[in-house]
């Protein structure tokens, strides 16, 4: 879970009714402990909040584009839930880490 904060970036948005993601960083240690049971009971009672699902998709023009009839012409940002990108990150490390170690990817394999 830490390596996961240390990796927020601070100024990177989240949903309105999100944690901000420097509240995050600047409170680690005042988090931390809550976070893992939090997180392995989200495990063990096989429950994922639906409020961390929820996601926002604001759309945005691209500066200098000619003809915004084009859908090139703009750029989805998706706001999620800080907690909910948190838990996802520590299960892809943890699958990742899992994978190196029965070296079941494959060579060619790029990236995360």
């Amino acid at each position: 879970i830490m390596r996961a904060i240390n990796h927020i970036n601070p100024v990177k948005a989240t949903r309105p009714d999100s944690i901000p993601n420097r509240v995050i960083k600047e409170c680690k240690a005042l988090l931390l402990p809550y976070l893992g049971p939090l997180f392995r009971a989200t495990f063990y009672l096989q429950y994922f909040p639906a409020e961390w699902a929820c996601t926002e998709t604001l759309v945005l023009r691209k500066p200098g584009k000619s003809d915004y009839s084009a859908p090139s012409a703009w750029h989805p940002i998706v706001l999620s839930d800080r907690l909910a990108q948190l838990i996802n990150s520590c299960i892809a490390e943890e699958l990742t880490t899992m994978c190196e170690h029965c070296d079941i990817l494959p060579a060619h394999h790029l990236g995360g």
